[in-house]
């Protein structure tokens, strides 16, 4: 073979294998937002306690960016979605709006939870 022929198989054979591994690295990442995405699923179908949630679990709500989960955490307790919506001032509206079938403030014995409690 001359060499302009060894030189196409060798850019050959090194684009197969950079497709293959690829291929497998992308293959891999889905798998990490999809347990993110079933762990949300569970948390929104339980409700969001907005007094007592993890940032972790604030995030799941649509609009909840890790900052906006710290600026409701610094902000807790809140009595209703009126008082959420007026302590977390321009955005609390949309967020109440967006995401009120799955949030609460309430426990189960019927009192408000507060932070820390």
């Amino acid at each position: 073979m001359n060499r302009c022929t060894n030189f196409v198989l060798l850019a050959a054979v090194l684009a197969a294998g950079l497709a293959g591994a690829q291929s497998t690295s992308t293959a891999k990442t889905p798998a990490k937002p999809m347990s993110g995405m079933n762990r949300c699923m569970q948390v929104l179908k339980a409700k969001v306690n907005l007094n007592r949630a993890s940032m972790a679990d604030l995030q799941c709500l649509k609009g909840v960016s890790p900052t906006i989960a710290k600026y409701i955490v610094a902000n807790r307790p809140f009595k209703d979605g009126n008082d959420f919506a007026r302590k977390i001032e321009v955005i609390g509206h949309r967020l109440w709006n967006d995401n009120k079938a799955s949030l609460t403030f309430w426990s189960q014995r019927g009192g408000l939870n507060k932070k820390g409690s």
